[in-house]
């Protein structure tokens, strides 16, 4: 093992070499595909986030905001959308962006063939159905719904649908089959050694949306600081760590435990950043026991939650008891309240719902890079000094998976990607669980909430909106969510900027001091 380790890093450096001014960033695994928002995953998401970009993108707070597009407004009945494009767009082929193009992109999007992993919810039938896209001119894109939505710009700006990246028609070849990924963004295909890196080089031409100097989710400053990005493939976390200390890995993703090293260390740097996505207790509210609400609530006020978020985290974490992001424009006061931690009040809540010590399983898997079983085990402890009999089951995570699936469980820790608009989030967990027993809750009270923030498109009534679905979940408790997910990197002390956002790589305004 020794032996390999070292010839990963010998490797690493002798691509350091050869590419001195690029920055160098470790991916845990290979690209799937190079075709935006088909057959993808966290990691291809990362690399599509550089060469391609959207009408429209996330900001730092889950705003959508214009990207390819200067402007866009909505009709007075919420069923036409009409996009202003830039005119300073160039594709990586030097050819400019025109209405014509979106158009062309959009059909082939909303074709089968294509097997787009979004077309589900733009298709008929689906939270935003597309019936029309239409070039009003050189310079303006119409889009017409079915039916009003306030998530179809959330929609097509998330990562699972390759951020409904607009790309040149030449990116597909004369027989129809995709070639490579002729984009907008920063950074501009290069070259893939399938197995061992993935090589962008810097788009000379890129001209940022507006901005205020500053890098700001999927828009603001997105100026590209080095000549290329390369992503090294390197699935072992010690060959990773190997590299960031030796300097020939300039970032990458570090597992928690290794937080006290790179925070002392005089040659790297430690880099903590929260994103959207949520570590939480899953509860199966059809469980014998877990049915009635007292006693979800019991296990929630047994819980000194700053101190297990403390714990879980490695310190990183800060408790948020919401299923609504910290970062969220949407984070209010009312987002902030949670049941106390109060051991006596949850005794009482268990006499009253008639708990007799009945016995009560945490799933948990042992992965490293969240925080499933340290969180299952402080849990337990906690749990145990109200009277609540808890045990843990240890499985792996792919078993974890098909159990939450299936709806065979009672407790599972787990972790949840992340989702930028809360009713976006919502929608993992809420629905009816006849039709898909995944989901955790189905009140029928919070599926009205639900479904009325999905069409809702006026911010302060989409406040209102989840101010009242967090105070009927704290009345209910179908879950109890711990803290918001952090991203934890390790990266050399050349390397300057942010280089991850919502557990995406992002080297765009990152650059690494000679």
């Amino acid at each position: 093992m020794k032996k390999l380790l070292l010839s990963g890093v010998a490797l690493l450096a002798a691509t350091q070499i050869a590419t001195a001014r690029d920055v160098t960033v470790a991916l845990s695994s290979d690209l799937r595909s190079s075709n935006p928002g088909v057959n993808r995953d966290g990691n291809t998401d990362s690399v599509i986030l550089h060469i391609v970009e959207g009408l429209v993108g996330y900001n730092n707070g889950g705003e959508v905001k214009p990207l390819l597009a200067k402007s866009f407004e909505t009709s007075a009945d919420g069923l036409t959308y009409t996009f202003k494009l830039r005119t300073d767009v160039k594709f990586h082929n030097g050819k400019p962006l025109t209405a014509d193009d979106v158009v062309w992109n959009w059909t082939r999007y909303l074709k089968p063939d294509t097997k787009w992993t979004c077309l589900k919810d733009f298709a008929e039938g689906g939270a935003a159905a597309v019936t029309g896209v239409t070039a009003v001119d050189p310079a303006t894109v119409e889009i017409k719904l079915a039916k009003p939505s306030a998530v179809f710009l959330g929609l097509m700006s998330r990562p699972e649908c390759g951020f409904t990246g607009i790309i040149s028609p030449d990116s597909v070849a004369a027989d129809g089959s995709f070639d490579k990924p002729i984009g907008t963004g920063p950074f501009q295909w290069g070259e893939w050694k399938k197995g061992e890196y993935i090589h962008l080089n810097k788009f000379a031409d890129y001209v940022s949306p507006e901005n205020n100097g500053q890098p700001d989710g999927m828009v603001g400053s997105k100026r590209p600081l080095v000549d290329g990005v390369k992503f090294m493939i390197i699935p072992d976390a010690s060959t990773i760590k190997a590299g960031l200390q030796s300097g020939v890995l300039d970032t990458a993703e570090i597992s928690p435990d290794l937080i006290p090293e790179f925070k002392e260390s005089e040659k790297t740097q430690l880099i903590v950043a929260r994103n959207n996505g949520k570590n939480l207790f899953y509860i199966q509210t059809r469980d014998k026991v877990l049915s009635k609400p007292g006693v979800r609530r019991a296990m929630a006020m047994a819980l000194d939650l700053d101190q297990l978020v403390a714990a879980a985290s490695n310190g990183t974490g800060e408790a948020n008891g919401s299923m609504v992001s910290q970062d969220s424009v949407y984070f209010s006061e009312t987002q902030k309240k949670r049941l106390p931690y109060d051991i006596e009040a949850a005794k009482k809540e268990l006499a009253d719902a008639g708990y007799n010590g009945e016995p009560i399983s945490i799933i948990a898997n042992k992965r490293g890079n969240v925080p499933s079983f340290p969180a299952a085990v402080m849990a337990q402890a906690m749990m145990q000094q109200a009277g609540l009999n808890v045990q843990i089951e240890v499985l792996d995570y792919a078993t974890q998976v098909d159990r939450r699936r299936s709806g065979n469980y009672q407790v599972i820790s787990q972790s949840v990607s992340p989702r930028l608009d809360p009713a976006l989030m919502y929608a993992f967990y809420v629905g009816n669980k006849d039709e898909n027993a995944s989901l955790m809750w189905d009140d029928p009270k919070a599926i009205e909430l639900m479904k009325a923030a999905y069409v809702e498109a006026d911010p302060a009534k989409r406040q209102t909106i989840f101010d009242e679905f967090h105070a009927l979940m704290l009345k209910e408790m179908p879950g109890i969510f711990l803290y918001d997910m952090v991203d934890v990197w390790g990266a050399t002390k050349a390397l300057k900027g942010q280089p991850v956002w919502q557990s995406n790589a992002r080297l765009w305004e990152v650059s690494v001091e000679e």
